[in-house]
């Protein structure tokens, strides 16, 4: 290839001049500047590093088609040593600006530093390290994939001729005729101050510049401007036959003017972005879905690739879900013409109550230069959801009247089924069991007010599975007092998904409240009779009486019929009388009595008596209406 003969370049900024605001970069000398993101840091000192070697197949215009190994161990002069190097790249409005800095092992001396910044990335050879056996870190063409890698035409060098203390900037860009056809580097350039300003820091060590990209030529300030390897190094000058003196070897992020946003909400399983962040478990199982809107600033492109999403339980993972950390919930393809896009994630179920976390990444664009984006710690990634509140309706057993039980129902709606597994899923979960805990009935009386004086008088509880009806379970409670009671049922919840719930705690409820009453009482009469009869008997003479008094009872008037009663009793003493009686103890109903009475005396000086019906008696009975306490 023709030499191509050196050009010299303005001087734009020498050391000790003002700063200059070029751009969205302020070039005052201090290096790096305060938009400088990227930090480089190369070996320096009696340090050896790896570098080309110097020969014929690396000078600066071939070394891209150098053969391995083409690297070695070097130890370069102080003056063209570099230690650090920085690199930035912003859009603002229509053009792209392009900083870098730089600091040497020495602030004596001249040579060129060379920056050069190449769309591609490095070839497979360098993707370990930069092994001297493999890696050739410009190298040019298309590896497996059709990946493109290492030099490439419009790829350009940013040269700093550090003559003496001028900051002379020129470029030389990377030109090609056909696919087929070699790469060509351009002649120097001037770069005038509309287009680049650079300064040295007061010690001379260090130096930093400024490049509007687009005015320079090399950026049309529309598309994505990307740089996938930038390889900072000292050269002999700016010719076509040019070593390199010292270079810096390391992997960059991508340099990009297209910046991406990501920006998300949470939303229901209808895509609708949930209100102050909260959804209900519901019946147990909640559907969500992140609504990602990815932007992009600093250029123009056609959305590509994915949104991937993850989902983190904040109690687990906590609120950032970052990398490696949650559920895969999977991805969902850009579409549209232009950016920003909307993109909602396929639906995931919850089956826990909880705090729970979205994070999200888009793939970003490689063939445009837009890097890829994370978003997972802004605070509306987060969302709650929340658990059920059941209702807890309750009726009491009817009234009862004293010495009989009471007994009350509750019916428990809108509770939640248990989680599932680790509480989320991709797919619609099956097998959950019915939400569990107990609910407890507490009767409170005798009184109107019932709640609120002391202990319950009873309590008992009953388990619960899912929604139903719960009775007080057998036996049922028997109040010992009349007046009113007052049920209250209490539902204990089931954590995390089934809130807690109660009824009538206030005894407000006239459906929970039971009458216990007494009854009313009634006298019917009835009246009997004990008929029972006496006889005196006595003698003039003869002794001491001695015999027997024989009654029979009649229940006719003049003693006929059978006898109903019958008794003997013995008389024995004084002749002056005796008394003695009978010893009936059985009732007999109203009507008409008689008694026949006989004595038989066993004293022969004394005689018998035969019975005679000198008694009768008539007995009318009139019992009455009966009375009650009504």
């Amino acid at each position: 290839m023709a030499s191509i003969a050196v050009v010299a370049a303005t001087t734009i900024v020498s050391s000790g001049a003002n700063a200059v605001a070029f751009g969205p970069y302020n070039i005052d000398g201090t290096v790096p500047g305060t938009d400088a993101a990227q930090t480089l840091i190369d070996d320096f000192g009696s340090t050896k590093e790896i570098g080309p070697k110097n020969g014929s197949p690396t000078k600066i215009t071939v070394i891209h088609t150098a053969a391995t190994p083409m690297l070695e161990v070097t130890n370069p002069n102080a003056q063209v040593d570099l230690r650090k190097a920085w690199l930035n790249l912003k859009r603002q409005g229509n053009a792209d600006f392009l900083y870098f800095g730089w600091e040497r092992d020495s602030n004596t001396g001249s040579g060129f530093i060379a920056f050069e910044f190449m769309k591609n990335g490095l070839p497979s050879g360098c993707a370990v390290s930069y092994a001297p056996a493999t890696c050739n870190p410009w190298k040019s063409g298309t590896e497996a994939g059709n990946v493109k890698v290492g030099r490439s035409a419009g790829d350009f060098l940013i040269l700093w001729d550090q003559s003496g203390s001028s900051a002379v900037l020129s470029k030389r860009t990377w030109t090609q005729a056909n696919a087929n056809a070699p790469l060509v580097l351009g002649a120097p350039v001037g770069l005038p101050p509309a287009q680049a300003a650079g300064l040295y820091s007061a010690d001379k060590f260090r130096g930093e510049a400024a490049i509007n990209l687009t005015a320079a030529g090399l950026t049309d300030g529309q598309s994505c401007t990307t740089f996938a390897n930038v390889i900072p190094s000292t050269v002999t000058g700016n010719s076509d036959t040019a070593d390199y003196k010292d270079t810096i070897l390391q992997k960059i992020d991508p340099l990009s003017s297209c910046t991406p946003t990501l920006t998300t909400a949470p939303a229901d399983g209808a895509g609708v972005a949930l209100e102050e962040g909260t959804l209900s478990i519901g019946d147990g199982v909640a559907q969500v879905k992140d609504i990602a809107t990815v932007g992009l600033t600093g250029g123009n492109a056609t959305p590509t690739g994915s949104v991937s999403f993850w989902l983190c339980n904040a109690d687990t993972h906590g609120a950032t879900c970052g990398a490696g950390e949650g559920e895969s919930i999977g991805s969902t393809n850009l579409s549209g013409n232009s950016f920003p896009v909307d993109v909602t994630s396929p639906t995931a179920y919850i089956t826990a109550a909880g705090t729970y976390c979205w994070r999200a990444t888009w793939s970003g664009d490689a063939a445009n230069g837009i890097p890829a984006v994370s978003e997972n710690d802004e605070p509306g990634e987060c969302f709650e959801v929340s658990a059920a509140t059941p209702e807890l309706t309750t009726e009491a057993g009817p009234d009862v009247n004293a010495g009989g039980t009471v007994s009350d129902t509750a019916t428990l709606s809108g509770t939640a089924t248990q989680p599932v597994g680790d509480g989320i899923s991709t797919t619609l979960p099956v097998g959950a069991e019915d939400a569990g805990g107990t609910i407890t009935f507490d009767l409170y009386g005798p009184s109107d007010s019932g709640c609120g004086q002391g202990e319950p008088v009873y309590t008992t509880s009953v388990d619960v599975d899912g929604d139903g009806d719960y009775s007080t379970p057998d036996p049922q409670f028997a109040p010992e007092s009349v007046g009113t009671y007052h049920w209250v049922a209490t539902y204990s919840g089931d954590d995390p998904n089934t809130n807690g719930a109660d009824h009538n705690t206030d005894c407000s409820v006239d459906d929970e409240m039971v009458e216990v009453t007494d009854v009313p009482s009634t006298i019917e009469t009835a009246q009997t009779w004990v008929p029972n009869d006496s006889a005196t008997v006595s003698a003039t003479a003869g002794g001491d009486l001695d015999g027997t008094v024989t009654f029979d009872l009649y229940a006719t008037s003049d003693c006929t019929g059978a006898a109903v009663y019958t008794e003997d009793v013995d008389v024995a003493g004084d002749a002056d009388g005796v008394t003695v009686g009978t010893s009936n103890e059985d009732a007999f109903a109203a009507g008409d009595y008689s008694w026949q009475v006989t004595y038989n005396s066993d004293n022969p000086a004394q005689r018998d008596i035969d019975g005679s019906c000198e008694e009768t008696s008539s007995l009318t009975v009139d019992n009455g209406d009966p009375v009650s306490s009504d």
